[in-house]
């Protein structure tokens, strides 16, 4: 096409320049030579246009075309209220974020300016404050149906209270389509539970079908309670059926919804035929095109475009988590179905947007019934007690010691003349730590609700007896995914490991060591595979949770203990506690080391206990780094020293 064009602005200007010669007045064949020029010019600006925009790969939309945006949330966790720039509790004069009512204000400005919209949720409204531990679903339920979600796909945590509790109250009052193809329940639900959900939903949107698919993790049956009744399949050859299923339909607009984390959610824009667009969750992923507006570790551009296998374009996307950002994804369409044109960006929700006032009015009457949790003080703290997935995802977090070093200070309690303890040892997931702690909150007091926060999984602490082989390969599994973000990393308490993740999956303990309790006075020995060894943990790791089943299949006793929030709350409030549980100064007994002082990141030690930054200068008789030489390098070393121990997790790559 372009060639012609320009054959024929060439014959154009010769059959021009001859009639200009032939004329002999040349008044007005001249000034009809003077417009030929302008047009000739400008046919040549537009040709040089086209020609750009073909060089750039950019299609451009035709009248035609058919704009769809795309609003999206993941991982909300029970964030009804605004939040800090951590997405925990906000303080008076702290700049807030996120909250659902600050999301409406957005959500109803975007609909009075786009005509086509979709109001999406990838998963885990369930979760993560004391909102949720009250309200059971409850209040999930009622503020999505005040926004108008439109789709939502059940994430993992949906399932943490089982199926029932997933029933009553949130499936019993939501209104939007709840998605998800690849879960199928067996005969025992499928009248009741298999009845409250579809693998998809046809929209009428603007005149045009659009198809949501909804697919979620396959892992849930190990990092939640979904229970006997349900089978989770592999995503991608679950929704290649559903997907052609919708195109026979006549739906050529296809979006899948799912909450299975953004390696899988670009598999599917991969491997599943027909799908246009992939709208994610599970990972808590930031992407954004430009400069990050705040702290979120920018892991791509927004959105990711993936080729598949077919030879199409498609956009992939997640919203980072807690209701921070609100996704907003513009996805243009020809009349094939096929996308030609995906922009946006997560909307920052900062106190720029003003909170919607009656969306808010309902937050405050809902929020009177937690004044039980919010009131009661347990602790202080002087620092910040960090659990952000960066920390207790990659290596020891000051929180996660503070956490370990509770579990094992609950049965230090009793001891005989032989052993000094029952139990001197704690292993814990870090995917289990759900949320910082800020010291400028309250003035540094710690409630109630900041326990119940931090650890929001019902449960208990309980002591097991594991061989030595079982408690290294518990190692192993914690490591095998280093990297990832996932949550199987082990906090400790009273252990000492090596871990060299340049090594294959399954081969990265160094070494291991652990306090002993067959002694009067405590030490550390290397961890021998035949002896058998009393370690303190949450029951969610003894069921197999975040698939340690490694842990549940290796157990030789098994003693249950106390529900969680007892034992932090008295490690916190006691006296002689309280003083380790708010040291934060270098000069105690016992100090810290750090080595990435960007990240503010410590341990802690009891007696004397450090649960935060280290400010000033190392401490008198303190350790310092070791150093390594060859091509093994230190990354991170971090070392907890507790009340009896100098517990530390040492990670080399190479």
């Amino acid at each position: 096409m372009f060639r012609v064009a320009v054959r024929f602005d060439r014959g154009k200007r010769k059959r021009r320049r001859r009639k200009r010669r032939r004329s002999s007045s040349g008044c007005k064949q001249l000034r009809f030579f003077s417009g030929s020029v302008l047009r000739s010019a400008q046919m040549e600006h537009t040709i040089f246009l086209l020609l750009l925009i073909l060089l750039l790969g950019t299609a451009v939309p035709s009248a035609a075309d058919w704009t769809l945006v795309l609003l999206h949330t993941n991982d909300v966790h029970a964030r009804v209220e605004e939040t800090s720039v951590h997405s925990i509790k906000c303080g008076r004069e702290e700049k807030c974020y996120g909250g659902v009512a600050r999301r409406a204000t957005e959500i109803r400005r975007i609909r009075s300016e786009e005509p086509n919209v979709l109001l999406l949720d990838a998963g885990d409204q369930f979760q993560g404050t004391v909102w949720f531990t009250l309200y059971k679903g409850a209040e999930a339920a009622h503020f999505m149906n005040r926004l108008g979600y439109d789709a939502m796909v059940f994430g993992n945590h949906e399932f943490d209270n089982g199926v029932d509790g997933l029933m009553k109250p949130f499936l019993r009052d939501i209104n939007c389509s709840i998605l998800s193809a690849n879960i199928r329940p067996d005969s025992t639900l499928a009248s009741t539970f298999g009845a409250a959900f579809q693998p998809y939903k046809i929209f009428e949107v603007g005149g045009q079908r659009v198809g949501v698919v909804g697919y979620t993790s396959r892992e849930t049956p190990a990092l939640s309670q979904p229970g006997p009744h349900l089978d989770f399949l592999e995503e991608v050859s679950t929704l290649q059926p559903i997907v052609d299923k919708l195109k026979t339909l006549g739906v050529n607009k296809i979006i899948a919804l799912g909450h299975s984390g953004i390696a899988v959610d670009r598999l599917i824009a991969r491997k599943v035929r027909g799908v246009d667009v992939v709208i994610g969750g599970h990972t808590n992923t930031f992407l954004y095109t430009g400069q990050p507006p705040s702290l979120e570790r920018l892991e791509g551009d927004y959105p990711i475009m993936e080729v598949s296998d077919d030879g199409r374009r498609v956009p992939v996307v997640q919203a980072y988590a807690f209701g921070k950002y609100l996704g907003f994804l513009k996805v243009t369409f020809d009349d094939g179905g096929n996308v030609v044109r995906s922009t946006g960006n997560p909307i920052l929700l900062d106190n720029s947007i003003k909170q919607d006032a009656a969306v808010l009015a309902e937050v405050e009457a809902w929020k009177q019934n937690l004044t039980s949790f919010t009131a009661q003080v347990v602790g202080k703290t002087l620092v910040f007690l960090n659990a952000s997935q960066s920390a207790c995802r990659f290596h020891e977090c000051n929180l996660g010691n503070l956490i370990c070093d509770a579990m094992v200070d609950n049965y230090t309690r009793s001891f005989d003349g032989q052993r000094w303890s029952n139990v001197s040892a704690c292993i814990m997931n870090g995917g289990g730590i759900r949320s910082s702690i800020d010291e400028r909150i309250y003035n540094g007091s710690v409630t109630l609700e900041d326990l119940l926060t931090v650890l929001p999984f019902a449960g208990t602490f309980d002591r097991v007896l594991l061989k030595g082989s079982t408690l290294r390969a518990a190692f192993e599994h914690g490591a095998h995914r280093y990297g990832s973000k996932a949550g199987e990393f082990l906090q400790v308490s009273g252990l000492r490991v090596v871990l060299d993740v340049s090594r294959p999956a399954g081969r990265r303990v160094r070494s291991l060591s652990i306090l002993c309790t067959q002694c009067r006075v405590p030490r550390y020995d290397p961890v021998r595979d035949a002896a058998v060894y009393a370690v303190v943990l949450p029951s969610y790791l003894v069921t197999g949770g975040d698939g340690f089943n490694v842990i549940k299949n290796g157990i030789l006793e098994h003693s249950i203990g106390e529900p969680n929030p007892p034992v932090l709350t008295r490690f916190c409030g006691s006296d002689t506690v309280l003083t380790r549980f708010c040291f934060s100064r270098p000069s105690g007994r016992l100090g810290a080391v750090q080595l990435h002082e960007e990240e503010g990141m410590a341990l802690s030690g009891r007696g004397g206990t450090h649960h935060g930054p280290q400010p000033g200068p190392r401490p008198a008789g303190h350790p310092g780094l070791t150093g390594f030489t060859g091509s093994v390098r230190v990354e991170l070393l971090n070392l907890q020293q507790s009340h009896q121990n100098h517990s530390r997790t040492l990670i080399l790559v190479s």
